[in-house]
């Protein structure tokens, strides 16, 4: 009883000392988002806008009436279902909304910030752990700015998810491999993206029972050990990150279970998703789309502008793939690049699908800047991408 509560203590203070050395990111971060809504009521918007257009009235609607499936207009005609998107966000939106004075469409906006606080945090952690404090301050704060990042301020899961793949990668970082597999469990109820954060724990177990194995492997009389082993690898096999993984897999696969038997289909979610035209494209016809998408969009889309960010994503990529201190990172990040980019069908929401992908910021927040130049650019870019966003809700029709 007294180590449990010891161990508590130590966890709290610890968790105290990060939110003490945080404070900066969250202040940005709702800056960043009282600046978007700012300039939505400047240009006549409606604010209502934020948890009505495009995923986030959907989830509204689910938070409000629960799945439906098999889903039609009103005139008979078979509806895509809403069985496509994730739990864990509407349900938390309705118990918010039962427990509190908020509407249904306030508790919506107030669990989308919230999330988005526990990402910033979650952000911080991992590159506090990697570079300092200071570049913690720059990688949320970037990623508060990030293409898409209007999505931040709708009521979008981007922010709760985004703080479930860091809360797992920090986890990693600190060798706790089954509390990332809580984390990535939870990541799971929440985009399908999560494939990318199990991956990430998948990965970690598999390195480490082949640097167990590499370790207890029998070894010939005369062989002479050239270097100490590492304090880390002694002991029996890795069970914990065992327990890690499997506990990984355990929110995606349960959701894939509730939609197969929704639908009476074994994968039925792929159902769902060519109820809504998602589908995989060949390699001739992904490139040929891509070449749509940048020379040959209508005038005024925003196709062009996606793809040449996710171009910048993938580069930015490049730099992080062969750094040894982010295995786990550029594991992630691959899977959000392919899980993001690996279709045609969607273009317009590749900036979105990619918000998640934090860590391909991490090259830019280890620049070295001037402050004065840091802040600088950090104002300009939450001015512009707050400035954008709201001009993008008002007057596209393309859905984020």
């Amino acid at each position: 009883m007294r180590g449990t509560a010891a161990w508590s203590a130590s966890h709290l203070r610890l968790a105290g000392r990060h939110l003490r050395l945080a404070w900066p990111v969250f202040v940005v971060f709702l800056a960043q988002r009282l600046l978007t809504v700012a300039f939505v009521h400047h240009q006549g918007g409606e604010l209502s806008r934020l948890v009505t257009r495009w995923d986030a009235g959907w989830y509204l609607r689910l938070a409000e009436s629960g799945y439906l499936y098999p889903n039609y207009f009103p005139d008979g005609r078979v509806r895509a279902s809403n069985l496509a998107y994730f739990p864990l966000f509407p349900w938390l939106v309705r118990r918010v909304e039962d427990i509190s004075p908020l509407s249904m469409s306030q508790a919506l906006l107030a669990v989308s910030w919230l999330g988005g606080l526990l990402a910033v945090w979650a952000i911080f952690a991992v590159g506090h752990a990697l570079y300092g404090r200071w570049a913690g301050v720059a990688l949320a704060a970037l990623w508060g700015m990030a293409p898409a990042s209007l999505a931040l301020t709708m009521g979008y899961p981007e922010g709760m998810f985004t703080a479930a793949a860091a809360g797992t990668l920090y986890c990693l970082l600190r060798r706790r491999p089954v509390w990332a597999g809580a984390c990535a469990l939870v990541a799971g109820l929440l985009r399908p993206s999560a494939v990318a954060v199990i991956a990430m724990v998948g990965v970690y177990f598999l390195v480490e029972l082949i640097r167990w194995r590499a370790q207890h492997r029998p070894r010939a009389e005369n062989e002479v050990m050239t270097q100490r082993p590492d304090p880390r690898d002694i002991g029996g096999p890795p069970v914990r990150a065992f327990i890690g993984a499997a506990l990984s897999t355990v929110g995606l696969a349960a959701f894939m279970v509730y939609v197969g038997i929704r639908t009476g289909e074994v994968f039925g979610y792929f159902t769902v998703q060519a109820q809504w035209g998602q589908e995989t494209a060949s390699t001739s016809e992904y490139v040929e789309g891509i070449a749509r998408g940048l020379f040959d969009a209508e005038a005024g889309s925003t196709i062009p502008l996606t793809i040449a960010a996710s171009m910048v994503y993938v580069l930015l990529f490049c730099l992080i793939l062969f750094d040894r201190t982010l295995v786990w990172a550029s594991v992630y990040a691959a899977g959000i690049l392919v899980m993001s980019l690996t279709h045609i069908t969607f273009q317009h929401v590749y900036g979105r699908q990619l918000l998640p992908a934090f860590v391909l910021l991490i090259p830019l927040a280890r620049m070295r800047v001037p402050p004065a130049g840091a802040v600088a650019a950090l104002v300009l870019g939450s001015v512009v991408m707050s400035w954008g966003g709201a001009h993008f809700l008002l007057t596209t029709t393309a859905a984020l």
